[in-house]
């Protein structure tokens, strides 16, 4: 009878345990916001099905082509392209519905990319069309203070098409919110500042180049921040770079690898997004074909140790330009934003970084940027 008890108990225990571990959580999809979208979608991911719920627009806005969380979970931040170049301020409501606080210029023209510092003080915007980044003060209510510092990048490289000039294509915080990285694909380098994020300030402190026509797009850190992973547009690769934690600078590329198989055609073809693994584990990037010949595709890569990488899989996109890709925080799930085929699959991650594909898939046209708000957020 005790025994009985027992396993009764055991069971009942396992059971109340899948049941904390299941449930669902919030993903934002950011879109061009004209034409069949509207602007910001909201799904909920189940965590363990993997099943993506009916889209419903959260708010309505133009060019919300990236999306940027803030620490607390309270407040969202997007690009608005729209007519005008602007950064966009929102609130979540407790339905998870956006509601707009404030918009401000983004001080450049076509912004392509925002991100939130650690503390929740600083927003950072990338703007492509005239190459220049600038920082915006966060106030206590999440609201956007005009930014009293920008910087406008200077040169060009190789390719006569797409590097005549500057063109900042994102900006991060580094791991110890003490500089700010910003690749920019016009002039093959990754330009690096100092960061107050108090005063929401950004100070040129150096630059790390890239080979030549490689066109830097975005860049991620290693878990333990001593290194750092540029995906190059053009060139379809990743390059690995050290980073010094005492300056910021990055050191001399200790890797390039190619983004596809050795006998992949790269002809027409192009990087979009990298990812890391909440593990530190993996990465995740985001191949592009512009000549719409079905040849996009996710390629994974595992992190080897002393800066070293290996692609392992890469795998059908199953999407017609995956403008953006994200890794649901518990690093169970790799949803893929389809530009052209207005549609989000899910590929489920398995115990060895590899992707698996499922048929959890919603529609969403013009999807461009994908979101998570955390689990208890």
């Amino acid at each position: 009878m005790r025994l009985t008890v027992f396993r009764l108990l055991v069971s009942l225990l396992f059971f109340s345990q899948l049941l904390t571990q299941a449930g669902t959580m919030k993903v934002y999809l950011g879109t061009q916001g004209r034409g069949l979208s509207k602007g910001i979608y909201l799904c909920d991911l189940d965590s363990e099905t993997g099943r993506l719920s009916q889209p419903r627009l959260a708010a309505e806005i133009s060019g919300a082509g990236f999306l940027a969380l803030h620490p607390s979970g309270k407040y969202l931040y997007s690009t608005a392209r729209g007519d005008e170049n602007q950064v966009a301020a929102f609130q979540i409501g407790k339905d998870y519905t956006l509601n707009r606080i404030n918009l401000q210029p983004s001080e450049g023209s076509g912004p392509c990319h925002v991100s939130v510092d650690p503390t929740g003080r600083c927003l950072m915007v990338a703007n492509y069309g005239s190459g220049s980044v600038a920082a915006l003060k966060i106030d206590e209510d999440g609201s956007l203070v005009k930014s009293t510092s920008t910087h406008q990048h200077e040169g060009s490289s190789v390719n006569l098409k797409r590097q005549r000039g500057p063109h900042a294509h994102s900006i991060y915080p580094g791991p110890d919110n003490k500089f700010a990285y910003s690749p920019d694909l016009g002039i093959d380098q990754v330009v690096i500042y100092s960061l107050d994020t108090a005063t929401a300030t950004l100070k040129r402190a150096g630059s790390a180049p890239t080979n030549a026509g490689a066109g830097p797009r975005h860049m991620k850190f290693s878990r333990d921040g001593r290194y750092a992973y540029v995906l190059t547009e053009l060139h379809l690769t990743v390059a690995v770079y050290s980073r010094n934690p005492e300056n910021g600078l990055l050191g001399k590329a200790l890797q390039e690898i190619s983004c596809l198989p050795a006998n992949g055609n790269s002809e027409g073809m192009s990087c979009s997004e990298i990812r890391v693994h909440p593990n530190g584990k993996f990465l995740y990037a985001a191949n592009r074909d512009v000549e719409g010949e079905g040849r996009d595709s996710i390629s994974v890569f595992k992190v080897l140790g002393e800066g070293r990488i290996k692609r392992i899989q890469t795998i059908p996109a199953r999407v017609e330009i995956p403008r953006n890709i994200g890794v649901d925080p518990e690093g169970r799930w790799l949803l893929v934003a389809g530009q052209k085929s207005g549609n989000v699959p899910v590929f489920q991650i398995t115990s060895d970084g590899t992707l698996r594909k499922t048929e959890n898939e919603v529609k969403v046209a013009n999807a461009m940027c994908i979101e998570f708000l955390k689990p208890g957020d």
